[in-house]
């Protein structure tokens, strides 16, 4: 497992979310956050962490009917595999996607990691359901799958809202719903430290998917374009359907930080921490719109220079399998080329696919004040261990620790 730190000196305090007000630790912020800070109302946690975790539902779509992709024994195993990898690491926070079925799979979790000592409560959104008319009564019974926020005690957790980012008409709930294409939502949740009595939220998304790779395959068409090897009209369609799911990931970011900017506009909440699968890479136009609306990536935070790569067909035999998957949305936008121009793009584009990239962030949104001491890791969660060369999930997971003693980081 990789980790990367870096001293919060040079930082703003955008990183308070991850122990100081809410947990307790001195540093600078606002007056009004100094005057609490002056009057601590409990202990502050020394380290706090933050886990964000596509833990993959299993499932593959076919129409109108969902079939499992794996066997009960694979499903099983995978599972098994994340309640120990993550009894090891303990996340005081939680932000899962791909989480199926809702509500049982949330509270099997919690069971699983009670069961190894460990206090969870949690919170949830349905964003895939199908159609379900009332408990046990759905057209495809397998299918209640979305996102789950969960915390350690004795943090206090509670549902602000399940935001409908995008999808038109139909929603989804735990027992009832009706979905007539593809739905994605944000999960909002409050988080409470109950020995200083303040909140933060914390939101696990799992933004729209589409075709992978925008920027890297735009530019290979582009590159091809210039050598004179294609001509640009052949791939109008392409770039047209990624500037479509482009377009939908953006609409779907500036909803939640509109939702989010008012939730903070109370000063109820020190900030929100928002994780999850964003579908994008750090060059991408989705990632700086939330750079230009204030959102800091905890990995540039913690260490620019290192590669984190959480989609990583390479290291990842589950992640391998499905770099060979080709979304409908591009063989349905090269479908007039001819058929040796198709098998030349299909390669292309699973070639790129088939590399490492980042997709699964943390990003930090509050308001910009003094700084902080101590030190920010971050590292991959979810590698294979020793016992089982297949890990727990085609993503690996990315957790955050914040760590209030400089000195147990190695630093003066």
């Amino acid at each position: 497992m990789r980790t990367t730190v870096s001293s919060l000196r040079d930082h703003p305090c955008v990183l308070l979310l991850l122990v100081p007000v809410l947990w307790g630790s001195a540093f600078g912020c606002s007056e009004s956050i100094r005057v609490a800070m002056r009057e601590p109302a409990g202990k502050p946690m020394p380290q706090v962490k933050v886990l964000t975790y596509n833990t993959l539902h299993g499932l593959e779509p076919g129409g109108l009917t969902v079939k499992a992709s794996e066997s009960k024994e694979v499903h099983q195993a995978r599972l098994d595999l994340q309640f120990r990898q993550l009894s090891v690491i303990k996340p005081d926070v939680m932000l899962l996607q791909e989480v199926n079925p809702l509500p049982e799979m949330a509270e099997t979790y919690v069971s699983a990691l009670q069961g190894l000592g460990l206090q969870y409560t949690e919170v949830h959104q349905v964003d895939a359901c199908g159609v379900r008319l009332a408990p046990g009564l759905a057209v495809v019974p397998g299918l209640n799958n979305g996102l789950a926020v969960l915390v350690k005690a004795p943090l206090r957790l509670r549902k602000v809202e399940g935001l409908k980012l995008s999808g038109g008409f139909g929603r989804c709930d735990d027992y009832m719903g009706l979905q007539t294409g593809e739905l994605r939502y944000a999960l909002i949740a409050e988080v409470e430290n109950p020995e200083t009595g303040k909140k933060l939220l914390a939101v696990s998304l799992h933004l729209h998917s589409g075709i992978e790779r925008n920027a890297f395959f735009i530019r290979k068409i582009n590159e091809a374009v210039e050598q004179g090897r294609v001509k640009r009209e052949d791939f109008e369609g392409i770039v047209g359907a990624i500037e479509q799911d482009q377009a939908r990931r953006l609409g779907e970011i500036r909803l939640l930080i509109e939702e989010i900017q008012k939730l903070q506009a109370g000063d109820i909440y020190l900030g929100a921490i928002i994780g999850g699968d964003f579908n994008f890479e750090p060059d991408d136009p989705e990632y700086k719109e939330l750079e230009r609306a204030g959102l800091k990536d905890t990995y540039m935070i913690a260490h620019p220079e290192t590669d984190i790569y959480t989609l990583d067909p390479q290291r990842n035999v589950i992640a391998e399998q499905g770099s060979r998957e080709v979304p409908s949305a591009l063989r349905n936008a090269m479908r007039r080329l001819p058929e040796s121009q198709q098998q030349t793009i299909l390669e292309g584009y699973q070639k790129g696919i088939g590399q490492a990239r980042r997709v699964d962030f943390l990003f930090l949104m509050t308001k910009p004040s003094s700084t902080l001491k101590g030190c920010f890791q971050q590292e991959l969660f979810g590698l294979p261990d020793i016992v089982t060369v297949q890990p727990g999930s085609d993503h690996f997971g990315v957790l955050d620790t914040y760590i209030a003693d400089a000195v147990q980081c190695g630093q003066k």
